[in-house]
């Protein structure tokens, strides 16, 4: 449905929108009634591309306002949309953090360290990502798993070269010291 002022085309409205406003055709709205409706309709399009996003993958709420705003909508209306999801338990930073870790950490096999680097850049509080931590999987597992899904590559290698290789995998996702030597039971020197 389009909305017209004094002739010209202000505003495209889907039938549903219309209807839930309840405008009719011939309708006359004042200026301050078009300005409503415009910033209704454009919650309800920013609410409409954050599920969108949702669909695909969870996001953080930094994640979706930035996304949001880079799409046009107006930090009032981002808000209010982000606002509403966080209502509907939609987008929830602690359950985001929670999943990230526990999928990271067992699946990916990355370290706690590496998770947490990760989770703060995608913009999870700090008390998120402590309590998501403090549930997640015991790193030395994910690393002993990590070992043993990669050792098979590196069978005929002499073990002092293997060992060498598995720790630098290790180091590069991001597993301290510690839990390198553990895994691999390295000698201290």
């Amino acid at each position: 449905m389009q909305v017209f002022l004094d002739g010209s085309d202000v505003l495209n409205l889907s039938k549903k929108t219309a209807e839930n406003l309840g405008l009719a055709v011939g309708q006359e709205l004042s200026e301050q009634e078009l300005e409503r409706i415009k910033q209704d309709d454009e919650l309800r399009q920013a609410k409409e591309y954050a599920a969108l996003l949702l669909s695909y993958r969870a996001r953080t709420l930094r994640e979706l306002r930035s996304r949001l705003l880079r799409k046009g909508f107006s930090e009032a209306v981002t808000d209010a949309a982000i606002r509403r999801l966080a209502e509907l338990r939609l987008v929830d930073d602690a359950k985001f953090a929670q999943d990230y870790a526990e999928a990271r950490i067992r699946a990916a096999g990355r370290s706690r360290r590496l998770v947490k680097a990760e989770l703060t850049k995608l913009g999870v509080s700090r008390l998120e990502i402590e309590a998501a931590l403090r549930d997640a999987p015991d790193e030395a597992i994910a690393a002993k798993e990590l070992v043993a899904k990669y050792a098979r590559r590196y069978t005929g290698l002499d073990e002092k070269t293997r060992k060498k290789r598995l720790f630098a995998l290790l180091a590069r996702r991001g597993f301290a010291y510690s839990t390198i030597s553990q895994v691999l039971e390295l000698e201290e020197d």
